[in-house]
Parts: structure tokens; sequence; C-alpha cells
């Protein structure tokens, strides 16, 4: 009588654990309304935006301080353009736009502080871009970064 007893809980408990999981897998008892959920979007790279940068290196620019010539500074520029066909294109003008620097700051330098290398850099970035803009032409150059600034003793 043990012996069937155990046999009939056994089988109740398998037929139980059975029914649980072919319920819970949605095979049994799953109703019209219970639908399975969307799909995962899939996932796409941000946009980048259309943006390459020309590097113009080593342009000594001449400083004043108090209306007296102190010094030359040496700066590394990154030119931001609209793509990489204009950075191509600029990249063949990159003479004309250091030889038109020098022109535009050797008749009115750099004005520096207190130091040799202590001046207005918004100012600065503007005078360079209006320079830029001239030689490139409107429209391809969309700002400048001064990348390093290194006074040097004249």
């Amino acid at each position: 009588m043990k012996r069937w007893i155990v046999i009939v809980v056994a089988v109740l408990v398998l037929a139980v654990l059975g029914f649980g999981g072919l319920y819970l897998g949605g095979f049994i008892l799953a109703g019209p309304d219970t639908q399975m959920p969307p799909p995962a979007p899939v996932a796409t790279l941000p946009t980048v935006p259309d943006v390459a940068y020309l590097e113009l290196k080593n342009v000594i620019l001449p400083a004043n301080r108090g209306g007296q010539f102190r010094n030359y500074i040496n700066f590394t520029f990154k030119i931001e353009v609209k793509d990489e066909a204009t950075a191509q294109t600029l990249k063949e003008r990159e003479v004309y736009m250091r030889a038109a620097l020098v022109g535009a700051f050797s008749t009115e330098p750099i004005e520096t502080k207190t130091g040799p290398a202590d001046f207005d850099d918004a100012v600065f970035r503007a005078r360079v871009l209006a320079e830029l803009v001239k030689v490139a032409g409107p429209d391809l150059i969309q700002g400048v970064l001064i990348e390093r600034v290194l006074p040097i003793k004249g």
C-alpha cells in the first residue's frame, strides 16, 4: 500500500511539474489576447556629423605687449571643415592660408597682456577665422581650434 501511495504522489508531482512547464512556456491555456512582445529594435550606430579637421602646423605669428614687439608665438590650428573632400581641397591651399595669417598679423600683431601667450582667445580666433575664410571662400570653414601655443623668444 505504501508503495502505491509513493507512486501516485510521484505521478502527481510529475504531472503538476509538466503542466506548469507547459503553462509557463505558453503552450497551453494561452488566451488570444496574450501576445508575444514586439522584437527589440535593431541597434544602430549614432549618426556622425560630416565634419573633418585640417591641421595647420607651425604658424609663427608676432606678438606685442604695450605696443612694443615682444616675441613670436608658434601656433598649431585645427580647422573645422564640412567633410573630407573639403579638407583635401583646402590642404592644397595651406600655403596661401599660412601666408594670409602671417600677413594679417604682421601688420597688426597679437596683443598680449602679461605673459608671452596671454592674449584674448575669442578675438584671436575670430581674426584667424576671418583670414582663413578670405582665402578658402565662404561656407567651407566652420571653425578654428587652437591646438598648441608655444611662445618663442624673438
